[in-house]
């Protein structure tokens, strides 16, 4: 499999993209992926950061820190 990497803008729905004399007569397989700056990519972001500060707010809120735990005990926090 090769792959070629190439960026381009779409125009009323049609994206034209060049390929290589190697590829004609080949079955080709695209994917389209929008840039970083789309609502769906802030979002995303925006949802991660939401997950590490849920995270991050219980670390060390456990009831007994310092009491030993291994496979068989349950854990609360």
């Amino acid at each position: 499999m090769e792959a070629i990497k190439t960026k381009g803008f779409a125009k009323d729905g049609l994206l034209t993209v060049q390929v290589p004399h190697q590829f004609d007569e080949q079955e080709l397989e695209v994917i389209v992926l929008s840039g970083k700056n789309t609502e769906t990519f802030v979002m995303q972001e925006a949802n991660q950061q939401e997950r590490l500060v849920r995270r991050m707010s219980i670390v060390g809120t456990a009831k007994f820190p310092n009491a030993p735990i291994d496979e068989y005990d349950e854990y609360d926090q």
